[in-house]
């Protein structure tokens, strides 16, 4: 045999790998960019080049490895990214939007081990704007995690079968805190029912220990007891023992059309770190978007977020009104022009969600418009 041949042949030994119809794992991505402008942030106008605003910028891994018996073992890791400089989101965690294995069957349903969403995201989430179109649609900060500001660490999660349209989930997560099996733990739990058009969604979500447990949320320092301490609604929170939400959302798809409304109450207890002083905030959202064409879709939608702090009696209000169009490029590609405007009263600032209009308004209004392109893989 000739000297060539038999290299040849090593190669393709040395980088084979033995295909098996049963096994998948598939590489998966979305890159969005655009400019945003905001009208005032912290007394000035912005301009700023974000990436991950319609939908976090991310690559993944997800993967399914068949047992027989219409069993499968199945992955995913998830790692976020911004386009404008590579570097990682989620405060620099390499798969820090999700890194779970579990087992899934038809009949028995699926249990999952890791960093992974709660049921207010997998089940509320879809009922709301932001859920459709992005983050700068968040109810004020993010303040009940409808947008997965956050994810939950340790957590096993054990999601139903769809029965007549029925499925439910449940979630714990361990604190690992020696000596405290309760501290930094969290329990949540959720159902859902889909029927044609129809979808509807209730969840709840219990979390001790939030703003440690949590550390790539949006949870500010203590400040000033019952008083904003800036970056909007959680600027009333400061670390509390513990953070409640319970949720529910509909949605019914109308031909080309499509409407939602959903409402949430969150509460936090001690919050700025003082015994007692419970801060609750209600969302209460309503939205529609049409399809003019294959290509074209408008949008829009209204927030109104009321808020009680017990400290000081304070009631910071926010009203928030969502506009967005899109475009398709492709079937992959899209470009969208967004635009948002927040009027707050009861002595909190306009804060356009958090961090992403730039800093909070110095008045109790704030205007913020994109254009921005997003690409999936």
């Amino acid at each position: 045999m000739k000297k060539s041949s038999v290299i040849a042949i090593s190669l393709a030994g040395a980088f084979s790998v033995p295909a098996f119809a049963q096994n998948s794992v598939t590489l998966y991505g979305i890159i969005d960019a655009g400019i945003t402008y905001t009208n005032n942030a912290g007394g000035h106008s912005l301009w700023q080049a974000q990436s991950g605003i319609a939908q976090g910028s991310r690559w993944g891994l997800k993967g399914t490895e068949e047992l027989g018996g219409g069993t499968n073992i199945i992955f995913q890791l998830e790692s976020g990214f911004n386009a404008f400089n590579g570097a990682l989101g989620q405060g620099g965690l390499l798969f820090g939007r999700q890194a779970y294995v579990g087992v899934t069957n038809a009949t028995w349903g699926t249990l999952t081990l890791g960093r992974q969403y709660d049921p207010i995201v997998d089940i509320v989430q879809p009922t709301t704007f932001n859920g459709q179109w992005g983050a700068l649609y968040s109810h004020p900060s993010d303040i009940d995690n409808t947008d997965n500001g956050f994810r939950v660490n340790n957590a096993v999660k054990y999601v139903t079968p769809t029965l007549m349209g029925f499925s439910a989930e449940a979630m714990y997560a361990f604190g690992g805190v020696a000596g405290s099996f309760g501290q930094k733990s969290t329990i949540a739990a959720g159902a859902s029912y889909s029927n044609g058009p129809l979808y509807v969604g209730a969840a709840y979500f219990y979390a001790k220990n939030p703003a440690t447990q949590f550390q790539d949320g949006n949870f500010q320092p203590n400040g000033i007891p019952g008083v904003s301490n800036g970056e909007g609604a959680f600027g009333y929170v400061g670390s509390p023992s513990n953070m409640q939400v319970i949720g529910a959302g509909a949605t019914y798809t109308i031909g080309q059309g499509q409407v939602g409304l959903n409402y949430t109450n969150t509460r936090f207890d001690d919050a700025s770190g003082v015994a007692g002083n419970t801060v609750t905030f209600d969302n209460y959202e309503i939205w529609g978007q049409y399809h003019l064409t294959t290509a074209v879709t408008l949008g829009g939608g209204y927030t109104f977020t009321e808020g009680k702090v017990d400290y000081n009696g304070a009631r910071p209000k926010y009203n928030q009104f969502n506009l967005v169009a899109d475009y398709l490029l492709s079937k992959r590609t899209d470009v969208y022009l967004t635009g948002v405007y927040q009027r707050s009263s009861g002595g909190a600032n306009a804060a356009i969600y958090q961090g992403l209009a730039g800093a909070e308004s110095s008045t109790t209004s704030q205007v913020l418009a994109r254009i921005g392109i997003r690409h999936k893989f």
